[in-house]
């Protein structure tokens, strides 16, 4: 039996391959964080979720009465199938909030998990009457105007 540089890099390549496959797997089934959904990123995480299963007038609820947009524009907005959401930061400025999450579209479960396509959306909110809602996100309600005064 041989023993080379060659089979030593094959062995180390089949077994770098079968890491990336578990973690893949335990990335894809970890449980979505629960996010207090009195806080804006709690807000955005219960806004996406309806907006994703396709409960639009469950999403429009979290709608700023200035933002211009209802259930309707929500049902005619663009969403890709698969899509995925991270959260990557909420940051509060008084009665302002804005939440930045990384989308990723046609994220299908291959081998390594490299395909789809990855961008970066900002989500701003304000507080009235004590609680949060979305005055605007560009991902999804682009077409339905600017917030209104």
């Amino acid at each position: 039996m041989r023993s080379g540089p060659g089979r030593v890099l094959a062995v180390l390549v089949g077994a770098t391959a079968v890491l990336a496959v578990i973690a893949g797997v335990v990335v894809a089934h970890r449980p979505t964080a629960v996010i207090d959904p009195a806080e804006p990123a709690g807000v955005v995480q219960t806004y996406l979720k309806a907006v994703i299963a396709g409960d639009y007038s469950e999403a429009a609820r979290h709608l700023s009465p200035r933002s211009g947009c209802d259930a309707t524009d929500l049902a005619t907005a663009y969403l890709p199938a698969p899509v995925r959401v991270v959260l990557v930061r909420s940051a509060v400025d008084g009665d302002v909030a804005v939440v930045t999450v990384d989308v990723t579209e046609g994220s299908a479960d291959d081998l390594l998990g490299s395909t789809g396509y990855t961008h970066t959306e900002r989500l701003t909110l304000e507080r009235a009457g004590g609680s949060w809602t979305i005055l605007s996100s560009p991902w999804l309600l682009s077409s339905c105007g600017s917030p209104k005064e």
